[in-house]
């Protein structure tokens, strides 16, 4: 086989523009620990530019197993096991140039990878390092850095995968960082088999970028999702640049893969998040106005009695009209105030339990006296179906009037005049239902899923003819979760009605 001069020279050529062009920062070690070469996403990674004094000294006397912030780090130990021979993964530390002589304030936290080069014999002939700087991911995402995922997460977004193309964009040189990212084997890889390992819903569009890029000699700039060897996608950011020979002609390209995985799905969650909060901003105006509403609809009836009775000429009769009025819309406003207080002690953990045996029956007889003026305006039905026995539950008798009176009051308010409503119990399998059955406007299956959230009702009820703020519902999740209870909501739909069922244990005591 005859000796090929230019070839040597060309791959030489090659293999050093692809180092000094890399654009991961790759600083090579002699076997003593001194530093033979760095590239210039190195010198731009720790702001040491060729032609300095500080340049110089990494290059000359400066060795890494007697850096102090190395040795300090454990990085130095690291470094001697990739210097006797063996690849290590260095974990992430702050290194700080100004501790360096003549160095300016710089500090990067960096992961780096060491990577012994041997001869034929097994010695170390020199030793790659290269770095990550994660410097803005600690910022960013500190929390997350801790957890054993995040780690790995880290350890593989250390890890960058080379690859060159030829001037036409196709692959024919080994990638053994592609290969081992995506378990691929070259056959699978070459030419454009590479485009095999891109999610399904990515291929066709960065098939397309690549050969245009390759057609205009532009930067090749994307992201796409790639097949991890254990099957998952990962989202990595793309860059390869055109290399051009000395006429001119682009000669093949280089470049790399960064994983971005978890900044993107990071970035997802920030936008799924700040939807949410929009719809709880929106809902809680409504509810604002609503509040303002139903706060002023009772001033204009006081008003107007107080102004009745600053003529001393009233009669008894008037004067009696008058305070009822006044009572009934302050004792409205007193409850208004009072939902809100409940709400309030409810959300911040402050509901205390007296919890005692109570009678099924006891509760539902209070809350039937409490919601029976309420029917009675309406001219509504109300049928009570008792469970068999005498059922009894472990809880607050106060609290637990307060969740049946409010499903009743909402079952009224919900039920056109002279509808019908139920009220059942029954004991199944250790636990008492009390159901509350209407035949009035129904849910839509949109809303089914939020009844139970604060402020609904605005979008159940726009005009607010039923009154009221939307939060009953809301206290009943609440109290009933309190005592180890669940309660669910069903409608067929608009017009067909709506069960409001809650479920608690039944106490140890009955029989």
């Amino acid at each position: 086989m005859q000796f090929d001069p230019d070839n040597t020279a060309s791959q030489e050529l090659r293999y050093r523009e692809l180092f000094r062009q890399a654009p991961a920062s790759l600083q090579i070690l002699a076997p003593g620990g001194r530093t033979l070469r760095v590239n210039k996403a190195w010198e731009a990674l720790w702001q040491i530019h060729e032609g300095s004094a500080l340049h110089a000294f990494i290059l000359g006397e400066y060795n890494v197993l007697s850096d102090p912030q190395l040795v300090a780090s454990g990085v130095a130990g690291y470094l001697r096991r990739a210097l006797a021979g063996e690849p290590v993964e260095i974990p992430a530390i702050r290194y700080d140039v100004a501790r360096l002589e003549g160095g300016a304030a710089h500090a990067r936290w960096v992961t780096a990878r060491a990577h012994p080069i041997k001869d034929g014999s097994g010695a170390v002939l020199e030793v790659m390092l290269m770095h990550e700087d994660i410097t803005d991911r600690v910022v960013a995402e500190s929390a997350l850095r801790v957890r054993e995922q995040r780690f790995r997460s880290l350890v593989m977004a250390t890890s960058q995968i080379v690859w060159t193309n030829t001037a036409d964009g196709r692959v024919l040189e080994d990638s053994p960082s592609w290969r081992a990212f995506t378990g691929q084997s070259y056959e699978e890889w070459k030419e454009y088999g590479w485009l095999d390992a891109l999610h399904p819903d990515d291929r066709e569009t960065t098939a397309r970028l690549w050969a245009h890029c390759v057609a205009t000699r532009g930067v090749f700039e994307t992201e796409y999702r790639l097949r991890r060897a254990d099957g998952a996608y990962r989202w990595t950011a793309v860059k390869g640049v055109p290399i051009a020979d000395e006429d001119g002609a682009v000669r093949e390209w280089i470049g790399a893969n960064t994983d971005i995985h978890d900044m993107v799905m990071s970035q997802a969650e920030r936008m799924r998040l700040l939807a949410s909060l929009q719809e709880q901003d929106r809902r809680k105006d409504e509810f604002l106005a609503m509040l303002a509403h139903e706060l002023r609809n009772p001033l204009a009836p006081i008003s107007a009695a107080a102004d009745m009775l600053k003529f001393g000429r009233a009669g008894e009769d008037r004067v009696a009209r008058a305070s009822e009025v006044i009572g009934r819309q302050v004792r409205h406003m007193t409850a208004l105030v009072d939902d809100l207080l409940d709400v309030s002690r409810v959300t911040r953990g402050l509901i205390q339990l007296d919890c005692a045996r109570v009678e099924v029956g006891a509760i539902v007889a209070s809350a039937v006296e409490q919601a029976r003026p309420l029917f009675e305006a309406r001219e509504q039905v109300l049928d009570i179906v008792p469970a068999a026995g005498d059922p009894a539950v472990s809880g607050d008798a106060k609290r637990l009037v307060q969740v049946l009176v409010n499903l009743l009051n909402n079952a009224a308010k919900y039920t056109p005049r002279g509808g019908r409503i139920l009220l059942s119990s029954a004991c199944e399998h250790g636990q008492v239902r009390i159901a509350v059955r209407d035949n009035g406007i129904g849910i839509d299956a949109r809303l089914l899923p939020q009844v139970f959230d604060l402020f609904t009702q605005a979008e159940r009820t726009p005009d607010r003819a039923q009154g009221g703020l939307g939060i009953g519902l809301a206290l009943v999740r609440n109290i009933v979760g309190l005592h180890g209870g669940t309660v669910s909501a069903h409608s067929d739909g608009p017009g067909t009605g709506s069960t409001f069922t809650i479920s608690l244990a039944l106490s140890p005591e009955t029989s």
